[in-house]
């Protein structure tokens, strides 16, 4: 009897130890991360931000896809939040931005494929025959392309098919190689401005970013998406329209002024918005519009939306871009950088949990992967393949922001 009185003792006391261990191990899951502890994710992250974005300056020779934005924006954040960075890299690529983007801000440039639109068939085919030595040339006034054309013609085809050539020549609003590398492009420029090193101090290239974003407006109000927004996020086109302008509207907001009146520009962005559906299934589009109502709307504006973001987080604490799809580290970063912009506070269980998600989910190499399956219209392999190989870069890209964002800059 005493034996089994002590056998029962001791099991009492070895359950009581084992819940104990319990307690303390979900007393320590519950422990939100501590922002060096962020940060040193965030910093292990950067080796591979600067590997890939490099690679895609040498390789593809391109400021967009946004692997250069992400690349300039990442390492910025990451820099006033007190991580090191090189600054010496940072002003090559910036450089190298500059001189991208103004080898793209084209007015004229003749392709070939532009001789067969409509407006060319009234061209005879001896003009057209003059007209190739200045195919894919690049020309930023019309002055300059005049100067080449005229040359190549005799006065009288000058004078029937000069007009018809220059509407064929010119670029369209929205090309990437009149616009700078794309609207999309530009304003994460803006939005990627942290410090002085920055290349859009420079007024000239700044003011240049800022008028080209405002010639792509349209009448109503409203941008239309890049190639890259456009066609390889699977959404409806009004969701696109609005997301693109919303960015728009808040990278040019923060290029003026505190305190100054809205620019025109700014004022039909947001009436243009106010009239448009909602979308909050899509977790894109729902992020941003709080970033947009926190910026432009009421306090009961915010409330809504931010309880809108919360309600659809998934229940290992991060979002999908969809309802529906399980959570992605796109957009959890974005939504973390979202919910830091519009101080949901860092004591929230929501905003605990999404730290936790991405500190979690980082891979070996310090990036986080996003499956383009969940975001993008393509169901081929190989577009699969290629686009996951961009998604991993832009969510490894989000989710520093999204972090980087959640943490007190020095001094504060």
């Amino acid at each position: 009897m005493c034996r089994l009185i002590n056998v029962t003792r001791h099991c009492l006391v070895a359950l009581s130890c084992f819940g104990f261990l319990i307690a303390s191990s979900r007393a320590e899951d519950s422990t939100p991360p501590s922002d060096a502890v962020v940060l040193q994710a965030v910093a292990r992250s950067l080796p591979f931000l600067e590997k890939e974005g490099v690679a895609w300056m040498h390789e593809r020779d391109c400021i967009s896809c946004h692997h250069v934005p992400f690349l300039l924006w990442s390492h910025r954040a990451a820099q006033s939040r007190g991580l090191t960075v090189d600054a010496r890299k940072l002003a090559e690529w910036d450089e190298w931005t500059r001189q991208d983007s103004l080898s793209h801000r084209n007015l004229f440039r003749l392709q070939n494929y532009d001789l067969g639109k409509v407006e060319a068939t009234k061209l005879p085919d001896a003009v057209k025959e003059k007209l190739k030595p200045l195919i894919e040339q690049p020309f930023k006034t019309e002055a300059e392309f005049l100067a080449k054309l005229t040359p190549l013609l005799s006065s009288d085809e000058l004078t029937s098919c000069q007009a018809i050539i220059l509407k064929t020549a010119e670029r369209a609003p929205f090309a990437v190689d009149r616009t700078g590398g794309g609207l999309d492009v530009l304003g994460q420029l803006l939005f990627g401005n942290h410090g002085t090193a920055s290349v859009l101090v420079q007024a000239e290239f700044r003011d240049g970013v800022i008028d080209l974003m405002k010639q792509t407006q349209l009448e109503d109000g409203s941008w239309t998406p890049g190639n890259q927004f456009a066609t390889m996020r699977r959404w409806p086109l009004p969701t696109a329209n609005q997301t693109t302008t919303m960015w728009a509207t808040l990278a040019l907001a923060a290029s003026e002024a505190p305190g100054q009146k809205p620019s025109t520009t700014v004022e039909k962005a947001v009436a243009y918005q106010r009239q448009q559906p909602s979308n909050p299934d899509n977790r894109e589009w729902l992020a941003t519009r709080l970033l947009f109502e926190h910026q432009f709307g009421t306090a009961a504006d915010v409330t809504k939306l931010l309880q809108q973001l919360i309600e659809a987080k998934n229940s290992d604490g991060g979002w999908g871009w969809e309802k529906g799809l399980p959570s992605d580290s796109l957009t959890t970063g974005l939504a973390l950088y979202v919910l830091a912009k519009a101080r949901a506070g860092d004591d929230s269980a929501v905003f605990r949990e999404a730290r936790k998600l991405l500190l979690s989910t980082q891979q070996s190499n310090g990036s986080w992967l996003t499956p383009s399956k969940n975001i993008t219209k393509s169901v081929e392999p190989e577009r699969l393949k290629a686009r996951d190989e961009i998604y991993h870069y832009w969510g490894t890209a989000w989710a520093a922001i999204g972090l980087l964002e959640s943490v007190d800059k020095p001094g504060n």
